[in-house]
């Protein structure tokens, strides 16, 4: 039966629920139907991501890769997001057990906390997976960007050429597989190897990557319990849109409330009709990008921000303190390294991982820059004050991020690592959502005022384009002052409250693709498909 996607905070333990929502029979279908992932983060710490190209030049060889496909719906490989909310009732069972239990060793924990879910696989194929498989249109998803697939998008977004890509993404990609969980070694390997060896049989062919979650606590200590960080050191994954009543609730009492900025997201955020799908059936639009992050090259940035940070207050200042390089980063970020917005207060330590904040109160920017990362790609009410948008509309823009940082799982990779972030993202619609936020507030210069500048950590130029030839972002003389005032003229003359500096570029795009998650029941349905007689080799 059909779902209304524009429903928030669903709950599928809900037997009864007011009237024009869901049934909990309708939800709790098309979640048995709908691949984890999607609605929520599988929550595993561990990846790996099997992208795969098909033999397709026979028709024997096409119907083996799609049986292989339909394959994968059997409860053993793709978890469904049911399923999926299920064990993390499990999970949070399991934790209560635990904690119940205080003399348990490590070794126990980790064996309980295994035992309350399965393997996480989700799978996604791309355009070119559905037209050399010869799914037919009538089965396949029309996403304009997504038929137009990664590759022929980057200029749009201001991506590298192709050429410039590692080989993996060079290649023509059908399909991805996401294998996630806790333990690498003795859970995910024997799985992979079994897939691998499924592929191998039919012909494919499989390139990898490996992703792994970093914690650290406060302290910048790896912790199984830390926040979620990046490389660059800043916590990450904070603020996402949230379909879950449970997660809204959470969001309502532990992370400072949901009455200035209100996380909850419809579920056509990130949920279409799946075309080949049952009448439960619904998937997702995934954008994939490898980005490789240049840690010394940021950091050298933060610092020499720092200094001009410094010399605002002291003009013969020699080198920057260390909160002048913290403020630093979190004008560049937004936030500071463990969370706490920059529009909030100019010094980290505010707990819980605070969601709860706009800018109505710095619409001139002197708090949090307008060039700072979280801003950029989540403006919170700024497109409403500026250009008079309704923020009804600035909120469907938003992204569900599901991606996992590649590399050393450290906060101070060698100057050799090469680490980064495999992002990964659900919408919609790639145009109106990752495209747009990638194009129209990342890269563009004049957004959400002139000469603001580049995103100071994801945007782009034209790849042909000198780093010089970016815009100077505008920075805060004095953190939260307007007034600035020049003594060495009588009277004191006004000046401006900002000051000009170059930062960014540090991110770089090295290959990706643009997928659809299919409904479980597409999956079985792709093993039923019969090729037209004369639809060649």
């Amino acid at each position: 039966m059909a779902i209304d996607l524009k429903q928030t905070a669903i709950d599928p333990d809900l037997p009864t629920v007011p009237p024009t929502r869901n049934t909990q029979e309708a939800i709790r279908a098309a979640m048995g139907d709908m691949q984890g992932n999607i609605l929520k983060g599988h929550g595993r710490d561990h990846s790996r991501h099997l992208f795969i190209t098909f033999a397709t030049g026979s028709a024997d060889d096409r119907q083996k890769a799609r049986q292989w496909l339909a394959a994968l719906a059997q409860p053993r490989y793709v978890t469904s997001a049911l399923t999926q909310y299920e064990e993390a009732n499990s999970y949070r069972d399991t934790l209560r057990t635990i904690a119940r239990n205080g003399a348990i060793t490590p070794a126990d924990r980790m064996a309980m906390i295994l035992s309350a879910s399965a393997v996480f696989v989700g799978v996604m194929v791309s355009a070119d997976g559905y037209r050399d498989l010869r799914l037919g249109a009538d089965l396949t998803p029309d996403d304009p960007s997504f038929a137009a697939g990664a590759k022929n998008r980057v200029t749009i977004i201001n991506d590298p050429p192709v050429t410039a890509w590692e080989p993996t993404f060079q290649a023509t990609l059908h399909a991805l597989v996401v294998v996630a969980d806790d333990d690498p070694v003795l859970r995910i390997d024997p799985l992979v190897a079994e897939l691998k060896q499924q592929l191998a049989a039919i012909g494919a062919t499989v390139a990898e990557e490996t992703g792994t979650v970093m914690r650290f606590d406060t302290q910048g200590n790896p912790s199984p319990t830390g926040a979620v960080h990046e490389h660059f050191g800043f916590a990450d994954g904070v603020s996402q849109p949230l379909f879950l009543a449970r997660d809204i609730e959470q969001a309502r009492t532990r992370n400072g409330g949901i009455d200035r900025y209100d996380p909850s997201a419809p579920l056509d955020q990130v949920l279409v009709k799946d075309p080949a799908g049952g009448s439960d059936g619904y998937g997702s639009y995934f954008v994939y990008r490898k980005l490789e992050q240049d840690v010394p090259g940021f950091r050298g940035d933060e610092s020499a921000l720092g200094q001009e940070i410094a010399k605002q207050t002291d003009p013969k200042a020699q080198d920057p303190t260390d909160a002048d390089i913290a403020l630093a980063g979190a004008y560049m970020v937004g936030r500071f390294k463990d969370g706490t917005p920059v529009v909030e207060q100019q010094v980290p330590g505010l707990a819980s991982l605070p969601n709860n904040f706009t800018y109505d109160d710095d619409v001139d920017a002197v708090r949090c820059p307008l060039a700072a990362h979280v801003r950029k790609v989540n403006p919170r009410g700024d497109k409403q004050r500026q250009f008079g948008v309704p923020i009804t509309q600035e909120r469907t823009q938003r992204i569900a991020r599901r991606g996992i940082s590649f590399g050393p799982a450290t906060l101070n990779p060698a100057p050799t690592d090469n680490v980064g972030l495999l992002f990964l993202c659900a919408q919609s619609s790639i145009a109106d959502q990752f495209e747009f936020i990638q194009a129209i507030w990342s890269n563009f210069e004049d957004f959400l005022c002139p000469a603001t500048g580049l995103d100071a950590v994801i945007g782009q130029l034209p790849f042909a384009d000198p780093r010089d030839k970016a815009v100077e972002q505008p920075w805060p003389k004095v953190y939260g002052s307007h007034n600035q005032l020049d003594f060495s003229k009588v009277p004191p003359a006004p000046m401006d409250a900002f000051f000009p500096k170059r930062v960014g570029q540090w991110v770089t795009m090295r290959g990706g693709e643009y997928f659809f998650v299919p409904s479980l029941s597409a999956l079985t349905r792709f093993g039923t498909v019969v090729e037209p007689a004369g639809n060649g080799a």
